[in-house]
């Protein structure tokens, strides 16, 4: 598992979330939802620190 930092943008919001997932493509699709209208782009640079999630922790949004 893996911990991205990824900024959404909805039409006039922009926020930032901090994505879970077992690869990178895989937070981008979370971080999209299933909206058209919904942009989402990785931040960098990735923290290091932070990258490596363990095993056990699942898949989750939470935000930055």
């Amino acid at each position: 598992m893996i911990c991205v930092t990824v900024e959404i943008h909805e039409g006039t919001l922009t926020y930032r979330a901090r994505v879970i997932a077992p690869s990178i493509e895989h937070a981008l699709k979370i971080a999209r939802g299933g909206k058209p209208g919904r942009r989402v782009r990785l931040i960098f640079p990735i923290d290091p620190d932070a990258f490596f999630v363990p095993a056990g922790s699942g898949t989750r949004r939470e935000a930055a």
